[in-house]
């Protein structure tokens, strides 16, 4: 018998979390009862979990479930990405990540759920929003970041997602699936969009067969999050505390390290949040990358990096208008990735 595919709340059964809790060496965990409070988003359910036991034990009182709504074939590899992280990458990767106890995915029904750490009691998540964190939570999310790179720094798994390094055919690709995206976009888009960030767009488009030449470079790619903003990061209680978690890993991929740091700031932040911690922070990250023991990567090679990384977000609301997102979403993101790049004299990469 193959795991059990959690697709309901009704299988939320103490005979259920007493066969997981035991294959993960709670041997004599014996689950007597276990409630939980439910809540739905746009892709999952989730489930903050209370268990009892019939007698003392040290396995854990409280879980964190999420299971899917359906997942789209085409886009998740076989094993679901989020399932394929939590198997393979986060054992890797440095305790900045939830435990997990349980991690299924149905290829037939498209489906996954995964059975998490709930790290409730001591840490707090602010809710998705267009605020920016506070600088204490900035330094924190680089720092961390920094530490998950470079667990993988140069030799990610590329193996688990069934993709290589690009070479100059892979790179051909992506240029002609982003021009053809950003076709459709500027074509919705209409008059809505400005003649200035139309010629952005146009200029940039140009310049992708030199731009992307340097993803055939093999410096810099890691394991990256690609989703980092405030709702997906879990802050200590306790103001003394320094560690943070970092959580909903569905679109992990391999990429270049800048382009996390680029997410954050360039599509979630206005200019003058931007202006005031983007250095700071780039340094900072520069700083705990050398301390990890990357000393191969310079100062001056991440600058150019974040840049290139920053115009390349300037495709991200295209292909979350193409996958359906919320146009109160891709749009506040188109309009502050295009402050992004002209605050930064991106346009100096394509000369």
């Amino acid at each position: 018998m193959g795991p059990e595919l959690i697709t309901s709340l009704d299988q939320i059964t103490p005979a259920w979390l007493t066969r997981v809790l035991r294959q993960n060496g709670f041997t004599e965990a014996t689950v007597a009862e276990v409630s939980y409070q439910s809540s739905v988003t746009s892709f999952s359910i989730t489930a903050h979990l209370r268990i009892s036991y019939t007698r003392k034990s040290e396995a854990p009182d409280r879980l964190f479930l999420k299971f899917s709504k359906p997942i789209h074939p085409v886009s998740t590899p076989e094993g679901g990405w989020e399932v394929i992280f939590y198997r393979s990458i986060a054992p890797r990767t440095p305790p900045l990540l939830p435990r997990c106890y349980d991690a299924v995915f149905s290829s037939e029904q498209h489906k996954l759920h995964l059975l998490l750490e709930d790290f409730s009691d001591t840490h707090y998540s602010e809710p998705p929003s267009q605020l920016p964190p506070t600088r204490r939570n900035c330094e924190l999310i680089v720092r961390s970041l920094a530490d998950i790179h470079a667990a993988s720094w140069e030799r990610p798994p590329w193996n688990l997602i069934g993709f290589a390094q690009p070479d100059q055919t892979e790179v051909d690709r992506r240029i002609q699936d982003v021009r053809e995206r950003i076709a459709r976009f500027t074509d919705f888009l209409g008059d809505r969009l400005s003649e200035k960030q139309r010629a952005v767009y146009h200029d940039v488009l140009a310049a992708l067969p030199k731009l992307y030449k340097r993803l055939i470079i093999p410096t810099a790619y890691t394991v990256i999050h690609d989703d980092i903003h405030i709702g997906n990061v879990l802050y200590h209680r306790d103001p003394t505390e320094e560690t943070i978690r970092i959580i909903d890993w569905q679109t992990w991929f391999i990429d270049l390290a800048p382009r996390d740091l680029a997410h954050m700031m360039a599509i979630f932040w206005f200019p003058e949040q931007r202006r005031n911690l983007e250095k700071l922070l780039l340094r900072q990250y520069h700083e705990r990358l050398r301390e990890n023991g990357i000393t191969n990567y310079s100062w001056e090679q991440l600058g150019s990096d974040y840049k290139l990384s920053v115009v390349r977000k300037l495709f991200h609301p295209a292909w979350q208008w193409d996958t359906g997102h919320e146009p109160n979403i891709w749009w506040n993101h188109l309009q502050r990735v295009m402050l992004a790049y002209e605050d930064l004299d991106c346009k100096e990469l394509l000369q």
